[in-house]
């Protein structure tokens, strides 16, 4: 026992209160970051909710068109209309109809068309 007692003394120790500190410092940072992720969570889940709610809303109307289309194609409705506005219409079988004659090279035909409305109707350039 013939040691110092002063060199035995419980004095402050530097780096464990300086440990304590830092590690203080981190978890405040740390509880500050949490907090602001979760009122940003919070905010992003408000602003979820509402782009829901619109979606939803145009679904319904998407929806009401739709039927609303159907419902005007129908055939009482279109004959209800074209009577309204006194349109007659024939059914295609009476009607006289011409098949289209297709030529074999359409492209020579668009190229003398083409060439026609360069020269001009007076056939000068």
């Amino acid at each position: 026992m013939s040691r110092n007692r002063l060199k035995q003394a419980n004095g402050i120790q530097a780096k464990r209160l300086w440990k304590l500190f830092v590690c203080c410092i981190v978890m405040t940072v740390l509880g500050l970051v949490y907090v602001f992720m979760q009122i940003q969570t919070i905010k992003l889940a408000d602003a979820n909710k509402k782009l829901e709610s619109e979606r939803d809303d145009y679904r319904k109307k998407n929806e009401g068109l739709e039927l609303q289309i159907t419902r005007l194609k129908q055939a009482t409705v279109l004959q209800q209309k074209l009577s309204r506005f006194n349109i007659s219409m024939v059914p295609l079988s009476e009607l006289r109809v011409i098949p289209a004659q297709i030529s074999p090279s359409p492209q020579r035909e668009l190229r003398q068309l083409a060439r026609a409305d360069e020269i001009g109707p007076e056939g000068v350039r």
